[in-house]
């Protein structure tokens, strides 16, 4: 526990998403108003984070009594790395095509915003992948070898113009791409249609392609 640390909660009731409410209420009229919150979940199991207007936070976890004993979170496995793995490459390559034909479209708006996703898609991966390298979703402390990855983006170019889109999914596919095959996973993806696809949007761009151009180094 340090100055930065939240408080972890562990709530177990008959009813989830009635309870939550009801812890809310019960904070704001005895200890601080609300400032902003984050919630997610089913009637299984209900996740609330909050911020208090005094700036303590909250991570409180309530899940149903009748199918959660005292110890079932502790002993629950985790899940198979690929099973998280697999969709955020899946999001990745969807956005990652549509940012491309926006920008096809000349629609630098739309075409920078999901660009700047594919970033996130990527550092999702990163913090997936040091979960199962340290057996847990909490880490107090940064500073490891997985910081890299977000230091690496900074090279990536600006996607704020159709030449710095274009060149920032090539860069981003080309990253996560080596994000993976260090873990072992997926080194043989096939990212060609993408890299094929952004051939094409910058020769209708620019009458050129930037395929040669090395932008992971």
């Amino acid at each position: 526990m340090d100055q930065w640390s939240d408080l972890d909660v562990m709530i177990r009731a008959r009813e989830p998403l009635a309870v939550a409410e009801d812890v809310v209420q019960e904070i704001v009229e005895h200890h601080a108003p609300v400032f902003a919150s984050s919630r997610s979940g089913d009637t299984n199991r209900y996740t609330l984070r909050l911020v208090l207007s005094d700036l303590r936070r909250l991570d409180i976890t309530i899940v149903d009594a009748a199918q959660h004993g005292p110890d079932a979170i502790a002993t629950s496995p985790p899940p198979d790395v690929s099973s998280l793995i697999d969709p955020l490459i899946n999001d990745f390559r969807f956005d990652a095509v549509l940012a491309a034909c926006k920008t096809a479209r000349r629609d630098v708006l739309i075409g920078a915003h999901l660009t700047l996703g594919l970033a996130r898609h990527l550092l999702v991966a990163a913090m997936v992948l040091r979960d199962q390298s340290k057996g847990t979703t909490h880490h107090t402390h940064g500073d490891t070898r997985f910081d890299a990855w977000a230091t690496r983006l900074a090279a990536a170019p600006p996607p704020y113009d159709p030449a710095g889109i274009t060149g920032a999914i090539r860069y981003y596919t080309v990253a996560l791409q080596d994000l993976l095959t260090e873990h072992g996973l997926h080194s043989h993806l096939d990212n060609g249609p993408l890299l094929a696809l952004l051939d094409v949007v910058d020769h209708d761009i620019f009458g050129t392609s930037n395929a040669s151009t090395d932008v992971a180094k």
